[in-house]
């Protein structure tokens, strides 16, 4: 049997926080607590909740980029904590991510194409002439020209600079992309954009995403399924038409309620 493309079992993340007193043990923070889930390769998954909620914590340890207090992370089959850092390297190939500020996740000192070739260069899968190349065809799938990867990255808008960091995401083919906020810094109009662009690559590639955010219209559009983060726990996992129609937890009917135009769904009663 096929194993799934993503399987996140028992993950938990303490942070421990500056002493409040010479003599004192330093307090701890539970960012995580007890998180499990699985994801299947061609779907896409949701996180969302407020600030503070762990969801940026959780794409950081699916991303290995910090090790769990405790849990593990599998990514077709492997942990990704247990391995050594040439294999999480190569593991890296099927897994990318795109960050909340495009501006910010982008080296203002290297243009364009530079950057989108940049984890190509980083896997050393490619000659310095395969990975300009594969860099261009990157920037014509998310709608710009081969030619921009000449620019810098100043010299876009933000929805511009978002699309570049899919590129970047995108130039290694992987498996799964986790999308930590990217559409937030964005405007209305412009989060539309890069959404359909989104579904869009999917279709054409066969990726999943994993994708988080505070706002649950955005996963509706996008996701097969949502889980609600509060205080590092899942409160409620459910496909989204059932997240918006029967909300069971308190989490989910805040985010619902600060929707535009929603106002508190009732709760359901019990049959």
């Amino acid at each position: 049997m096929r194993a799934p493309l993503l399987q996140v079992e028992h993950l938990a993340q303490r942070y421990r926080l500056p002493r409040r007193t010479p003599w004192g043990e330093a307090p701890q923070l539970q960012a995580l607590d007890d998180v499990s889930f699985t994801l299947q390769a061609g779907r896409n998954l949701g996180v969302v909740g407020a600030s503070g909620s762990g969801k940026s914590t959780l794409a950081r340890l699916v991303m290995a980029l910090e090790k769990p207090s405790a849990g593990c992370v599998r990514l077709l089959g492997q942990d990704l904590h247990a391995l050594a850092p040439t294999a999480l390297r190569q593991a890296r190939e099927h897994l990318q991510m795109v960050f909340q500020d495009p501006y910010g996740s982008l080296d203002p000192r290297r243009t364009v194409l530079q950057s989108v070739a940049e984890p190509l260069a980083a896997l050393h899968r490619a000659t310095p002439a395969e990975q300009r190349e594969r860099a261009a065809e990157a920037l014509e799938a998310v709608g710009l020209r081969a030619s921009d990867g000449a620019r810098y990255p100043h010299e876009f808008s933000g929805g511009q600079r978002q699309r570049i960091a899919i590129a970047r995401a995108l130039v290694t083919r992987p498996r799964l992309i986790v999308a930590d906020e990217p559409v937030s810094a964005l405007d209305v109009s412009v989060q539309a954009q890069v959404l359909n662009l989104m579904q869009d690559l999917q279709d054409r590639y066969g990726m999943s995403y994993l994708f988080i955010s505070h706002d649950l219209a955005v996963v509706d559009l996008v996701c097969d399924e949502v889980l609600v983060l509060d205080r590092g726990r899942i409160v409620e996992q459910g496909a989204p038409a059932q997240l918006f129609g029967r909300p069971q937890h308190a989490v989910t009917r805040a985010l619902l309620a600060a929707l535009p135009g929603r106002g508190v769904p009732p709760r359901p009663v019990a049959p």
